[in-house]
């Protein structure tokens, strides 16, 4: 079943072509096929075909973005952490060490949460990131080091940086109006396919067939590409979050065994 997911996109797209040409089988039959290739019909194609190349482009900029942001979004959460228990090892500030430690699994928690639910509820995060600031703040009258603080305080900036990001790569519609243009673009195509005269024979089917089969196949990649964070689809082009729910698996055997130890005193003498 997995191999047949995999080549999902080139049965989808095989589909749409089969049908134009079954369509225009039956058009050229009945001798519907009245409309000819000229300058007029070939600068139509001409201007679908630009559209559709910027909008592939745009979603293709946007995804290959998007691939980066497990991985950055790992390292920021597993510094923070790591900082916590710094600020642990160098004075007497574990409870407010152990706040941070758990604030940040509880905030990749939610993160995780929103992917599984293919939904970004951003005031979930911000609940989140509030906590951890206001963990940053007690531990400044701790008179913990401003290295430590300043460094949490840039890497949680840098975490609800990426979560906006994923807000308006996966969430939210760029141009809607866009998508649905070339849509209808691309079915007006399609119909001139069918109802043109094809003056090639056999080998003018073969054009129209790989035609319809390409940008049918470029058409729902788009789409798809639109959201890459669908987790747990059956989708074509997703971001791979493996990264993440690896950390939380790693978080969750470490907390049996304590997130932070007391600084360990120098020996006398």
């Amino acid at each position: 079943m997995s191999k047949i997911l995999k080549y999902n996109l080139f049965f989808k797209a095989a589909i749409v072509a089969a049908v134009v040409l079954i369509a225009k089988f039956f058009a050229d039959r009945y001798g519907f096929s009245q409309i000819s290739i000229n300058t007029l019909t070939s600068s139509f194609f001409a201007g679908v075909f630009f559209t559709i190349s910027i909008l592939f482009t745009t979603a293709m900029s946007d995804f290959k973005e998007a691939e980066k942001i497990p991985g950055e979004m790992a390292v920021l959460l597993k510094a923070l952490r790591n900082d916590a228990k710094l600020a642990c090892a160098v004075g007497n500030n574990c409870s407010e060490s152990e706040n941070v430690v758990t604030h940040v699994e509880g905030l990749l928690k939610s993160i995780l949460d929103n992917f599984r639910s293919n939904s970004w509820h951003k005031t979930y995060l911000d609940k989140e990131f509030e906590k951890i600031n206001r963990d940053i703040t007690a531990l400044s009258v701790k008179n913990v080091g401003v290295t430590v603080l300043a460094k949490m305080r840039e890497n949680i900036t840098n975490v609800d940086r990426l979560s906006h990001r994923i807000d308006y790569i996966g969430y939210t519609e760029d141009i809607p109006g866009a998508y649905i243009v070339s849509d209808i673009a691309l079915g007006a195509v399609f119909l001139i396919f069918v109802f043109s005269k094809n003056e090639w024979g056999l080998g003018g089917l073969v054009l129209f067939g790989a035609i319809t089969f390409v940008l049918s196949a470029i058409i729902f990649l788009i789409h798809d590409m639109d959201n890459p964070f669908e987790y747990g689809r059956d989708t074509m082009a997703d971001v791979d979050l493996t990264i993440l729910f690896r950390l939380e698996t790693v978080w969750e055997g470490e907390n049996g065994a304590g997130t932070c130890a007391p600084a360990v005193p120098a020996s006398a003498g």
